[in-house]
């Protein structure tokens, strides 16, 4: 049998104890009565210390009370009453639970005397950090502000650029612990309305005691747990959340967090950076062209390396395999086994230039890069070509905007370089099929993945992948698929 939630009383005191037990072994909490005279008070205002603007407090509220109450015409009730509605926008709480939220949310309660509501201020006093450039999604041309941790300025920046009224917004509290702030956002007249039912469906499903990050929310409403693709973009920039918005797509914003969600997403999506649209259509077409190029040797390099030299000798020109050959005189190790050596150390490399501080890290992974491979080289371990082509791999890497999706490709080199180690060409060949076959497979909030490639019109296609000109630009909806 479900709880009824418990009502505030009209007794100021009464409710103070609540709060109090609600709030038991919390040195944060402050209670500060108001009197007119000795006695019971005839009103007081609870909050955390640690959450709320206190210097506000004191000078926008109490003495704006205090004043009211020392040049008052009625009753002292009536008068604080007064004093509260011109302080701004308040929230009226008819519960307990409610009031417990407020405080905890920055927000300060005053009750009073003889009145069976207690009355909310958001009064936030915390410090946030300011609007910077984005660190991860860097723009040569384009606006230089990323998201922060406080949603309020997040959205802002988001409502700065669609001034529309087709512009929704839709809150959750989610987290029955952290009860964290949540905004679904999107464009009423490009949306799909089975995908956004969809989605937030979802989103009342999520059942966690604490919710810390966007990571988690992404996770949670995923369709596909397992799969290595992430099938949610994520950003920490406004404009390509604008962007993205105006194509038909809904934007998660959490409070906490500087990154946004944005659903649902397809493949080649991953593989487009937000500088695209700041650049002539002809070089962002020639930049996304070097992508997949890269994409493929970041997948599939140090595999096809491994399959030429091991199984498909005849495949190489006469001259290039004579010099793969003499280089490989000495090496005690197959093929297979140097690219796992050289690709473990390349990992590790470049966890340990992402733990340490900035400066050192860029420093050890440049040198450390290049004395453990001029050492495993002179050594005998590896050969020169293992460590060009693991370099390259490396650096093709790189270029795919999306950390995770860059993350997916770097896993999956692994079982690849396996398969060509003990089938050759045939083994890659089956596992390039496997992974066509998971992404024609996957989902993103009801939405084909590989949409661009599944879709009727080989038209509508290239427009998906290729940038046209503005002025030639036509939207599409996105639309779930059954």
């Amino acid at each position: 049998m479900e709880q009824r939630p418990e009502p505030i009383r009209t007794s100021v005191d009464l409710n103070v104890e609540k709060l109090l037990q609600r709030f038991a072994d919390n040195e944060h909490l402050v209670v500060r009565n108001i009197h007119k005279e000795e006695g019971s008070p005839l009103a007081s205002i609870v909050y955390l210390s640690v959450l709320i603007d206190e210097k506000r407090l004191n000078q926008q509220i109490i003495r704006k009370i205090s004043e009211d109450l020392r040049l008052q015409n009625g009753s002292a009730e009536d008068t604080i009453m007064e004093s509260i509605h011109s302080l701004g926008e308040i929230k009226v709480l008819p519960q307990i639970d409610a009031a417990v939220s407020m405080i905890s949310d920055a927000g300060i309660l005053i009750f009073v005397e003889g009145h069976s509501k207690a009355y909310g201020i958001n009064l936030p006093g915390y410090e946030t950090r300011s609007i910077e450039e984005p660190k991860l999604e860097l723009n040569v041309r384009g606006p230089r502000e990323g998201f922060t941790e406080d949603l309020q300025k997040n959205l802002g920046l988001v409502y700065r650029r669609l001034k529309t009224s087709e512009l929704k917004s839709k809150a959750y509290l989610i987290g029955k612990q952290s009860q964290t702030s949540l905004i679904l956002l999107y464009l009423e007249n490009k949306v799909d309305g089975a995908v956004l039912k969809e989605l937030k469906s979802r989103i009342e499903s999520i059942n966690m005691d604490v919710v810390s990050d966007s990571a988690e929310i992404e996770e949670w409403i995923q369709d596909s747990t397992f799969s290595p693709f992430p099938q949610i973009l994520n950003t920490e920039r406004p404009d390509r959340v604008v962007s993205a918005l105006n194509r038909g797509k809904i934007a998660i914003m959490m409070d906490g967090t500087p990154i946004a969600l944005i659903t649902p997403t397809t493949f080649f999506e991953l593989l487009h950076p937000s500088e695209d649209q700041f650049e002539r259509f002809y070089f962002a077409n020639f930049m996304r062209a070097i992508r997949m190029i890269t994409l493929f040797i970041s997948l599939f390099g140090p595999s096809l390396y491994i399959a030429l030299t091991t199984f498909h000798l005849e495949m190489i020109p006469t001259p290039l395999m004579m010099t793969f050959l003499s280089t490989k005189a000495g090496i005690p190790f197959p093929s297979y086994v140097e690219a796992f050596l050289m690709e473990i150390a390349f990992e590790v490399l470049r966890d340990a230039s992402l733990r340490l501080p900035r400066i050192a890290g860029q420093s050890v992974s440049i040198v450390g890069a290049l004395i453990i491979g001029e050492a495993a080289v002179q050594s005998g371990i590896v050969s020169r070509p293992m460590v060009i082509v693991v370099a390259m791999t490396g650096i093709a890497s790189f270029t795919i905007p999306s950390f995770n999706t860059a993350i997916a490709l770097r896993m999956l080199r692994f079982p690849l370089m396996l398969l060509a180690a003990t089938s050759g060409v045939f083994g890659l060949s089956m596992g390039m099929f496997a992974i066509i076959l998971h992404l024609c497979s996957l989902r993103s909030c009801g939405v084909l993945f590989l949409d661009p490639v599944e879709s009727a019109s080989w038209r509508n296609s290239l427009k998906k992948y290729f940038l046209l000109p503005v002025r030639y630009r036509r939207i599409s909806r996105v639309k779930k698929h059954e």
